[in-house]
């Protein structure tokens, strides 16, 4: 099962690391509200990557690359009972979605993250509206971030 491991910088970190593994494929999307922070984020089959160990088993979905379009980065938690009633409906592509991919951490198995993107930022607010334990105040960081000049493939 693949894994998705992520990490977030400043330009200058997020090109030290990936000048230190230049054989790597990286996806750099930069904050909408904070260019100077990005987001940095590998694919593959290893447990462990960035030192941030925020590293992510791959449930369903793909991280389709749209340039010029915004992704959104939602990441809650789901106890037990939660992930019954939702992990499901959560696993089916959103029909008005670009991009959509869900993931699950391997260092707590209750940490959801789900990034995706979408031909109007209406549909995500509806999807979201509809999804409304993806974004509780409590338990849940949601951020938008750009994929415009950095598709390092």
């Amino acid at each position: 099962m693949e894994k998705l491991h992520l990490t977030f910088g400043s330009s200058y970190v997020v090109e030290d690391i990936k000048k230190q593994n230049s054989t790597k494929k990286f996806l750099q999307f930069s904050d909408e509200i904070n260019p100077q922070q990005h987001a940095l984020i590998t694919i593959d089959n290893e447990q462990k990557f960035f030192k941030s160990n925020l590293n992510y088993s791959i449930l369903s979905g793909n991280l389709d690359i749209i340039k010029e379009k915004s992704y959104f980065f939602n990441h809650f938690s789901l106890d037990e009972k939660q992930q019954k009633m939702h992990l499901t409906s959560l696993q089916q592509f959103p029909n008005k979605a670009c991009s959509f991919i869900l993931c699950q951490s391997l260092k707590y198995d209750f940490d959801f993250l789900i990034i995706s993107c979408w031909t109007n930022i209406s549909y995500y607010r509806e999807w979201l509206s509809n999804h409304n334990f993806v974004s509780t105040p409590y338990d849940s960081s949601n951020s938008f971030y750009s994929k415009k000049m950095h598709i390092d493939l």
